[in-house]
C-alpha cells in the first residue's frame, strides 16, 4: 500500500468512526427529546387540571393561593421554552451535531429534568382560599335626596373643603335628625361621579355609635380595606399599627365617621395624623360641637333644622296630596311647623297622617303636639314628642313590636326571620298559625312600621334596623311605661351579669356585653318572657341559672362559647324559640323532650356531633335549623320521624350523610318524606340513591334548596341565596344528568343549577322528556362547566311547550359550547326571558341567532363576558326586527368582538350599554323608536 493509500484509508477509517459517533449522539439527543415531549403532556395535562379546579372553585367565591400561582407561571415559562427546544429538535440532522456544543446537545435532558420537577412540586395541600373581593374605591350608598334649598350648596361646599390640601378634618355637626347622615351620603354619591383632578383611592365609611368601641371601630375599618384582624389575640396597638401600615399603602383615602358622640384617639385607632407621607382625610358627622372641637376638626359645618317653606314641602312630600284639602290645609302647616324643622321628625309625621282625609285625626294631631310634655326639655319637645306621636297613631300589636326592636344595639342589623320567630314566641303572632301564615303576619307587621318609618333597611338582605333616635324614643317610651318591662343593656360594656332585675321586668337583653360569668341563678324576674345573652363569651352557664325563670318563652344563647346546656333549662316549660347559633364550641345537647312547647331550634354552626335519640327532641317542634353542623355524623333512627309537627327543615351544609349504605343503623330520607307538615326542606345528599322514586313528596313542599353533591366535593360549599320568593332549587355537581330518579327534582324546580355535569351535548336531552312537558315550573337557570354542551336546545327536538317560563340563563365556562339553538324552535320557547349572562363560552360565536332573537321578545339584560370567537352579540337580519324591553347591555374582555349587531335591532327602553375591554369593536348604536 503507497502511503497515499494509506492516508486515504486512515481518514476513511476516520470519517466512519466520526459518523458512528455523531449517529450515536444524534440518536442520544432523540430520545432526551421524545423523554421531554413525554413529560411535558404530562405536565400540561396537571395544569389544565389544576386550572379546571380553580375555575370551577371561583364560581364557588374562591380564590387560587400565591403559591398555585407561582406554580402555573413557571408552568407556562418553561413550556414555552420546551416549545422552542421541541421546534428546532425537528430540523437538526448529523451534520448540526458537528456544529452544536455539548450544552446545546445535552440541553433537552436539562429541561426534562425541569420538567419532572415541576410535575412532582404540584403537590400543593391547599389550592384556593376564600376570595374577598377588592376593596371599592367609592361604596354606593342608598341615599335620599338631600332636603332643603341649602343642602345642594352644602354639598358643594364640602367638596371644596375635600378638594383642599390644607384641610385635613372636617365636620358635620347639627341636632339628631336633622339629615347630617343623608348630606354625607349625598357627598358620597356625588364623589362617585365627580372628576377630581386627584381621585380618593378609596372611601372607607364607620358608623361609630354612642356607645364607643375602639376595637370594633378597628375591625370596621379593616373589613373596609379588606384587612383581617384577629378578634381574640391582637392587642389595640397591634391591630392600630396594622390599620396604619394598610393606610400607608394608599396614596388618598376619605375616611367617614357617622354618629360620633365622643372624642376618638384616632392615634390608638390607627389613623394616620398629619404624616405628609399618607393622605387622609377625615370628615366627621357628629350632633355635638363639643366633638368638632375636642377632635380638632379643620372646618365644622353646622346643618340646621330646615326653614319653615323647606318642612313644608318635605311634609307635604310625605303625607301626599291629602294636605292640599282646604279643610286640611292649614291644620296640616301647623302639624309641619310643630316639627321644628326636624327632617326625621317631619317624615315621619308625614307618613304617619297619609291619606287620613277626614279632618278629625288632624285636629287630634296638632291638639296632642301642642298640649304635650310641656315640662320636657328642648330635645325631647323638639325630637321625641313627634315620634312618639307617630308611635301612638300605630296600632297596638305594632306598638309592641317596635319597642322589641329596642332590645337589639344602636345601628343592629336584625334578621327579619329572627324577629318574628321572637315576636310569635312572645305571643305578638297568633302561634296557632301555620308557619307561613305567622311568617306573613310578621311581615306585615314590619311592613306597618317600615311605612311609619318607624323601621328602615338593614345592612344585608333579610335585615331591618331602628333609627339610633327611634330606638332612643323606644327606651325611652319603655323607661315611662312601667306595664312594658323592658330592660335593654346591649352593648353597653358590662362584664358581669347583675344577680338580681326588678320584677316588673318582661324582656331583657344583654346581648354583645363580654359577659364573661353569669350569677348561679337570677332572682326577681319571674315575670320574664325574654332574655337575650347573644354575642357575649360565656364559655359556662351555671347549673341552676334557669331556676326562677319558668315564663321564658325567648332564649338566645348564640354567639357564645358554650360547651353545653345547663339542666335547668329543661324547667324552661314555656320555651318557644331558643336559639343557639353559631355557638361552635356546643359540642353535647340534652334530652330536650322536656321542652314540649318548644317551637323553634336553632343549631347553625354548633359542633354537635349528634341529635338527641328518639322522643329526646320536642315532638311539637316546627322549624329544625341544622345547616353547617360539620361535625353532626349520628342520628338515631326516630329522631326525625318522631316530628311530626315540623315545618321547615335546614340540614344544607350538614355533615351527616343520609345514605343508608354509609349511615347503617343511622336516620334515612325516608324519614323526612313522611313529614307530612314540611313545607320548607335545605339539605344536602351525596347522590340521588337517596330519593325515592316518586316525587309526590316533593309537590308538598312550598320551598326547598336541594343539593346533590359527591363527597368529594367541597362540602362546605353554600349555594347562591334565594332570588325568587318561595324558590325551589336544585343545586347538581358532578352528577350524571341523564340518570333516572332525577325527573321529579327536574319538574318541580323554580331554579336550577347544574355544575361540571356531563353525559349531555344539550338541554334538549332533558326537557325533550314527555314526563317532563318541557319544565314548566323552571324560573331560573344555571350552566356552568358542563364541558360536554354544544348547544342549549336543538329545534326538532323541541315542543311549543319547552321552557316557557324561564326568566333568567346564566352560562359560565362552557368550553363547547358552540350556539345557543340548533335548527329552528318553535315560538312559545323561552318567551318569558328577562336575562342572559354568559361568561368564558370560547367557542360560541353570537349570543343571540336570528332564530333566538324572534323568541326573545321580553328579554331586558344582556351581560356577556370573556367570550374569545364572539364577534357579534344580536345577529339581526333586518333593523325592523325588535327587541321592545331590552334596558341593559353589558360587555367586557371580548378580544374579538366586532359590532353588537350589523344591523341594529329597534330597542325602544335600551337605558345603558356599557363596554370594557373589546379592542376590535367598531360600532355600538342601536336604534331606538318613539313609543
Amino acid at each position: 500500500m503507497t502511503g497515499f493509500e494509506g492516508i486515504i484509508s486512515e481518514v476513511s477509517k476516520c470519517t466512519s468512526n466520526f459518523t458512528i459517533t455523531m449517529s450515536a449522539t444524534l440518536g442520544n439527543f432523540q430520545q432526551n427529546i421524545k423523554s421531554l415531549n413525554d413529560e411535558l403532556h404530562k405536565l400540561i395535562q396537571l395544569k389544565n387540571d389544576m386550572k379546571e379546579n380553580i375555575d370551577v372553585a371561583r364560581i364557588e367565591g374562591k380564590s387560587p393561593t400565591s403559591e398555585i400561582n407561582r406554580w402555573l407561571e413557571e408552568v407556562e415559562e418553561i413550556e414555552c421554552e420546551v416549545h422552542r427546544i421541541l421546534a428546532a429538535a425537528n430540523h437538526i440532522t448529523i451534520g448540526d451535531c458537528c456544529s452544536m456544543s455539548k450544552d446545546q446537545l445535552r440541553s433537552a435532558a436539562k429541561k426534562c429534568n425541569e420538567v419532572k420537577h415541576l410535575i412532582i412540586s404540584c403537590s400543593f395541600l391547599t389550592v384556593t382560599y376564600d376570595m374577598k373581593p377588592p376593596s371599592r374605591p367609592i361604596l354606593r350608598l342608598q341615599a335620599g335626596s338631600a332636603v332643603g334649598q341649602k343642602a345642594e350648596e352644602k354639598v358643594k361646599q364640602l367638596m371644596d373643603y375635600l378638594n383642599d390640601d390644607g384641610i385635613r378634618r372636617v365636620a358635620i355637626w347639627g341636632v339628631g335628625g336633622a339629615g347630617k347622615t343623608t348630606m354625607a351620603k349625598n357627598l358620597n354619591k356625588k364623589l362617585e361621579s365627580s372628576s377630581m383632578e386627584e381621585p380618593f383611592d378609596v372611601i372607607v365609611w364607620v358608623t361609630v355609635s354612642k356607645d364607643l368601641n375602639l376595637r370594633r371601630v378597628q375591625s370596621d375599618i379593616a373589613s373596609k380595606l379588606n384587612l383581617e384582624l384577629d378578634a381574640d389575640e391582637d392587642s389595640t396597638e397591634q391591630r392600630a399599627s396594622r390599620l396604619l401600615e394598610q393606610f400607608s399603602l394608599r396614596k388618598k383615602t376619605l375616611l367617614i365617621l357617622d354618629d360620633v358622640w365622643e372624642k376618638i384617639d384616632l392615634n390608638a385607632v390607627g389613623i394616620p395624623q398629619g404624616d405628609g407621607q399618607i393622605s387622609c382625610k377625615i370628615l366627621l358627622i357628629t350632633r355635638s360641637f363639643d366633638v368638632c372641637q375636642e377632635m380638632m376638626a379643620d372646618v365644622a359645618l353646622k346643618l340646621d333644622v330646615l326653614t319653615e317653606n323647606d318642612a313644608w314641602s318635605l311634609f307635604a312630600e310625605n303625607a301626599g296630596d291629602v294636605v292640599e284639602s282646604k279643610k286640611i290645609n292649614q291644620l296640616a302647616r301647623k302639624i309641619a311647623r310643630e316639627c321644628n324643622g326636624l327632617p326625621l321628625a317631619i317624615k315621619t309625621m308625614g307618613k304617619s297622617m297619609r291619606r287620613k282625609r277626614t279632618i278629625q285625626p288632624w285636629k287630634n294631631t296638632l291638639y296632642q303636639l301642642k298640649s304635650s310634655a310641656l315640662h320636657l326639655g328642648s330635645i325631647k319637645k323638639e325630637v321625641y314628642i313627634p315620634l312618639k306621636l307617630s308611635f301612638d297613631s300605630l296600632p297596638k300589636i305594632a306598638q309592641r313590636c317596635f319597642l322589641y326592636c329596642s332590645l337589639y344595639p344602636e345601628n343592629y342589623s336584625i334578621k327579619t326571620c329572627e324577629l318574628i320567630h321572637c315576636w310569635a314566641a312572645d305571643g305578638l303572632i297568633n302561634e296557632h298559625q301555620s308557619r307561613e301564615e305567622s311568617f306573613n303576619s310578621g311581615m306585615t307587621l314590619l311592613e306597618t312600621l317600615k311605612d311609619a318609618c318607624m323601621l328602615e333597611q338593614g345592612d344585608g338582605l333579610g335585615t331591618v334596623k331602628t333609627h339610633g333616635m327611634l330606638r332612643d324614643v323606644a327606651i325611652w317610651i319603655s323607661l315611662n311605661e312601667e306595664e312594658s318591662g323592658f330592660c335593654c343593656q346591649s352593648s353597653r360594656g358590662l362584664q358581669l351579669m347583675p344577680e338580681k332585675l326588678q320584677n316588673s321586668i318582661r324582656k331583657a337583653s344583654f346581648m354583645n356585653n363580654s359577659i364573661l360569668r353569669l350569677p348561679g341563678q337570677l332572682r326577681g324576674c319571674s315575670r320574664l318572657s325574654v332574655l337575650f345573652l347573644q354575642g357575649n363569651p360565656l364559655r359556662k352557664i351555671p347549673d341552676g341559672f334557669f331556676h326562677e325563670l319558668r315564663k321564658i318563652r325567648v332564649l338566645n344563647l348564640s354567639r357564645t362559647q358554650i360547651t353545653t346546656l345547663p339542666p335547668s333549662v329543661l324547667e324552661l316549660g314555656e320555651l318557644h324559640t331558643l336559639l343557639l347559633r353559631d355557638c361552635c364550641y356546643l359540642e353535647v345537647l340534652p334530652e330536650l323532650g322536656a321542652l314540649y312547647k318548644l317551637r323553634v331550634l336553632d343549631l347553625h354552626g354548633t359542633r354537635i356531633t349528634e341529635l338527641p335519640k328518639e322522643m329526646g327532641m320536642p315532638t311539637n317542634l316546627r322549624e329544625l335549623n341544622l345547616s353547617c353542623t360539620h361535625y353532626l355524623e349520628n342520628i338515631e333512627p326516630g329522631s326525625i320521624s318522631v316530628l311530626s309537627s315540623l315545618e321547615v327543615l335546614d340540614m344544607s351544609s350538614s355533615a351527616y350523610r343520609w345514605d343508608g349504605n354509609c349511615n347503617v343503623g343511622g336516620a334515612t330520607f325516608d324519614e323526612i318524606i313522611l313529614l307530612e307538615k314540611l313545607s320548607v326542606l335545605r339539605i344536602r345528599l351525596d347522590s340521588i340513591d337517596c330519593l325515592p322514586s316518586h316525587s309526590t313528596w316533593l309537590q308538598r313542599l312550598k320551598e326547598f334548596n336541594i343539593q346533590i353533591i359527591q363527597r368529594k366535593c367541597d362540602s362546605t360549599y353554600l349555594p347562591p341565596p334565594p332570588s325568587i320568593a318561595k324558590e325551589k332549587r336544585v343545586f347538581l355537581r358532578g352528577v350524571n344528568l341523564l340518570e333516572s330518579g332525577l325527573d321529579g327534582l327536574y319538574f318541580n324546580a323554580s331554579a336550577l343549577d347544574l355544575i361540571t355535569c356531563g353525559s349531555f351535548r344539550g338541554l334538549s336531552h332533558i326537557v325533550s322528556k314527555k314526563s317532563l312537558y318541557g319544565l314548566p315550573n323552571l324560573k331560573s337557570l344555571t350552566l356552568t362547566s358542563c364541558d360536554s354542551i354544544t348547544s342549549l336546545l336543538v329545534g326538532e327536538t323541541c315542543q311549543k311547550s319547552t321552557l316557557p317560563n324561564l326568566e333568567h340563563l346564566y352560562l359560565c365556562h362552557l368550553q363547547t359550547l358552540r350556539t345557543m339553538l340548533e335548527g329552528m324552535v318553535p315560538r312559545g320557547c323561552l318567551g318569558r326571558l328577562k336575562t342572559i349572562q354568559v361568561v368564558s363560552c370560547p367557542e360560541l360565536r353570537n349570543l343571540i341567532s336570528f332564530a333566538l332573537l324572534r323568541l326573545v321578545q321580553n328579554l331586558e339584560e344582556i351581560k356577556v363576558r370573556d367570550c374569545k370567537k364572539m364577534r357579534q352579540i344580536i345577529a339581526a337580519t333586518d333593523s325592523s326586527e325588535m327587541l321592545p324591553k331590552l334596558k341593559i347591555i353589558e360587555v367586557r374582555d371580548m378580544e374579538n368582538l366586532v359590532t353588537i349587531c350589523p344591523i341594529p335591532p329597534t330597542c325602544p327602553l335600551l337605558e345603558r350599554i356599557k363596554v370594557s375591554n373589546c379592542p376590535k369593536l367598531e360600532e355600538l348604536s342601536l336604534s331606538a323608536c318613539d313609543t
